[in-house]
């Protein structure tokens, strides 16, 4: 391991084509509040979902419905799709990882059936959260707000 390995800036991409929203509008104290930590949030336009950074897959909820993603430099991000979405235990998520798999930027995490699950649930507001306990001594910066394309460079931790 390097002296700067630590250092070094890892630059996070858009989960799902959509629209960046500030954390602060979604409709979730739990979020909205950065409870769990600071981030940004996804408005999607589709159920396509992929990795937006490389790492291991610490956590991966039965319903399909949260990912928590930690990169070789120690960031953690959860991914957590929709609000009150585990309470439709699965349905309309098609899992297409495993907790524990090692998995690159852009790997297909779930498609959503974005439709069905909106109707079932108060919002499809998507956060992803800088988990507070990896960010120590880190801060990051989002590098683009509005529309977006998965695979689009939208912030980097430092």
């Amino acid at each position: 391991m390097g002296l700067f390995t630590k250092n070094k800036s890892l630059d996070v991409f858009a989960p799902v084509d959509g629209e960046i929203i500030d954390l602060s509008k979604v409709e979730d104290e739990v979020f909205s509040e950065k409870m769990l930590g600071d981030g940004l949030a996804f408005i999607p336009e589709n159920g396509e979902f992929v990795a937006p950074i490389d790492g291991k897959l610490v956590t991966v909820f039965p319903s399909g419905h949260a990912y928590g993603i930690v990169n070789s430099n120690g960031v953690e991000i959860l991914l957590h799709i929709g609000l009150d979405t585990v309470s439709l235990n699965g349905e309309g998520f098609d899992i297409k990882v495993k907790q524990g798999q090692s998995i690159k930027k852009g790997d297909l995490l779930v498609n959503v059936d974005v439709k069905s699950v909106a109707a079932k649930v108060p919002s499809m507001h998507t956060p992803l959260i800088f988990t507070v306990d990896s960010m120590s001594g880190k801060s990051f910066d989002i590098l683009k707000t509005g529309k977006v394309k998965k695979g689009d460079l939208v912030a980097q931790v430092k």
